[in-house]
């Protein structure tokens, strides 16, 4: 009985032993499981950060595109505006040679009327 007192405490030792070794390789994955938790939470901060930092450059993007929209809304009416003064000038000017014709011809009519006349 002694025997089996003495195989039984060695194979109860063993068996505590292996425990105690499992419970320390346990620990130490534990351990690095930790410490890559700490670096995966680190960068998700750093991602964070840009990520703010893009959505505030986006927005401040996104008001000077509007600004831009605006002055190109108003320079694409004022184009208009000019073109149609354009049109009425070009318009006036063709009706001021055309009077100008006309005045040239009389003029010319009655240079002919009073060389004949002379």
């Amino acid at each position: 009985m002694k025997n089996e007192n003495s195989s039984t405490t060695v194979l109860l030792t063993f068996n505590i032993f292996l425990v105690v070794i499992g419970l320390l390789m346990i620990n130490k994955k534990i351990g690095n499981n930790d410490e890559q938790s700490d670096n995966l939470k680190e960068k998700i901060n750093q991602i964070e950060s840009q990520l703010d930092v893009l959505i505030d450059d986006t927005k401040n993007a996104k008001e000077q595109v509007i600004v831009a929209n605006k002055d190109f809304i108003q320079l694409s009416n004022s184009m208009a505006v000019n073109d149609k003064i354009l049109k009425n000038l070009n318009s006036e000017i063709k009706g001021a040679v055309k009077e100008i014709k006309e005045v040239k011809d009389m003029t010319e009519l009655q240079n002919r009327k009073l060389y004949i006349s002379e």
